[in-house]
């Protein structure tokens, strides 16, 4: 029984721990346009997301509205450095 039970226990932690980095372009309620990407889709990397916004536009962002893989535009990755387009988030 134990046995039967530990091989597909195994199997679906080793899946989570190797499961790909996620990653997202953020846009905002009130970021006059500003994407910002960062590496990965957890609370903090959303927070650090307005942190930049609100770094680069000079005031609050909002709430986070959305997200893409990509940017054309006001785009802004994780460093703070503003691009005109960005993709592969």
């Amino acid at each position: 029984m134990k046995r039967s039970i530990l091989a597909p226990t195994c199997l679906a932690l080793a899946a989570l721990y190797c499961a790909p980095l996620h990653a997202a372009c953020y846009n905002f309620s009130n970021g006059d346009g500003y994407k910002v990407c960062v590496k990965g889709d957890s609370f903090d990397d959303r927070k650090k997301a307005q942190e930049i916004c609100k770094k680069v536009k000079g005031s609050d962002c909002g709430n986070i509205q959305g997200y893409s893989s990509s940017c054309n535009g006001k785009c802004v990755n994780q460093d703070g450095e503003k691009k005109s387009s960005l993709s592969g988030y």
